[in-house]
């Protein structure tokens, strides 16, 4: 959804935006609650889908657009396969979402990746990736993080009123985490801490906001619930759906954990921070980077009990510590991730000129 809220941010600055999207997906549901305009695809294969890239050069050759903007690594064979038989020939920029799991040094991967004018990684450790294993042009990399909506973020409910609205307890601490629930985002590991902390701190609570992964059932939800259970401290994790007003979830959180085997660019982590809460991130993929690698934020092995306590304990002990990273976390998101500033160095990118 990141490429609909940037269509909606680069309109709300005056580009003319259309949305390329299959008819009925969450992107074209979300153009039209936006009012953007949008072009009807079909979906296309990853590979060699000429069918598909000779309707798309029709539309490129009527639409005639100055910039095309993918993010989703299976549209780059067809943008590719488009750009050489359209007549027009529009700038490719590609936003990077995934990190690169082997090299891609290959004629197949080289000559697809010729299409794209500007490469944008959202974070430094993503561009050397692309530096080191593929053979794309080095001047043509951006590092430009993705963006947040920093305002929206600026006026919690207050703590009182975000757990009434919970319907949770205000008395205890909660440590806790918004985002899917799906084992790869760790809230099984979040509650195995609760579980060996339960003496030493009875008014620690967990608190996990979010849904199942979409169309994959609902059995690692169902797991979350019989592991609290069997250990006794199922009135202590507190399983609340995803709502649109997260802020309300970052009001009630006390300590937020990012326990995300692998996280590329964390959404929740720059919301979490932007909303002033002190934060536990894994030591891995893009988390580090984002907590500033322990300035901001405190850092632990994926899956290591012991450091997580170590980390988790000072913040529990010390409301004024958690308040002090907690702020220190806020001025580091409004500094680097605000929309305006984001969109304004996107807007200084040559092909946007």
């Amino acid at each position: 959804m990141n490429v609909g809220r940037f269509a909606s941010w680069f309109s709300e600055r005056g580009y003319p935006v259309k949305l390329a999207c299959v008819e009925g997906s969450p992107l074209s549901e979300f153009a039209k609650e936006k009012g953007l305009a949008t072009i009807a695809i079909a979906h296309h294969r990853k590979y060699f889908d000429l069918k598909n890239a000779s309707r798309l050069a029709k539309i490129w050759n009527a639409v005639d657009p100055d910039v095309v903007w993918i993010r989703d690594t299976r549209d780059m064979g067809i943008v590719a396969w488009t750009k050489r038989i359209a007549k027009v020939k529009p700038k490719v920029v590609y936003q990077q979402a995934m990190q690169l799991g082997v090299k891609k040094k290959d004629v197949a991967h080289t000559l697809r990746f010729k299409a794209i004018d500007v490469w944008i990684s959202p974070l430094h450790f993503l561009a050397e990736q692309v530096k080191t294993m593929t053979l794309f042009p080095s001047e043509r990399i951006q590092v430009i993080p993705l963006a947040l909506d920093t305002e929206r973020f600026s006026h919690l409910p207050s703590r009182e009123k975000a757990l009434n609205l919970l319907e949770l307890p205000t008395e205890p601490v909660y440590l806790g985490n918004v985002g899917r629930i799906d084992p790869l985002k760790g809230q099984a590991f979040l509650i195995d801490v609760l579980n060996s902390m339960k003496e030493a701190y009875p008014n620690l609570h967990l608190l996990l906001v979010g849904d199942p992964t979409k169309n994959e059932g609902d059995n690692y939800l169902k797991s979350l619930r019989a592991k609290a259970e069997g250990f006794g401290i199922a009135d202590r994790v507190h399983l609340r759906p995803h709502r649109p007003d997260v802020e309300t979830a970052y009001a009630a959180i006390d300590i937020f954990a990012m326990s995300s085997v692998g996280e590329t660019f964390g959404m929740v982590t720059i919301e979490a921070m932007c909303s002033g809460k002190p934060i536990i991130g894994t030591n891995t993929s893009g988390t580090p980077e984002l907590l500033k690698h322990g300035e901001v934020g405190a850092l632990y092995p994926p899956d290591d009990l012991k450091m997580f306590f170590d980390q988790l304990r000072p913040l529990l002990s010390d409301e004024n510590t958690r308040e002090v990273l907690g702020q220190k976390a806020r001025a580091s998101a409004i500094e680097r991730f605000d929309v305006n500033s984001v969109m304004k160095r996107l807007s200084e990118l040559d092909v946007f000129s």
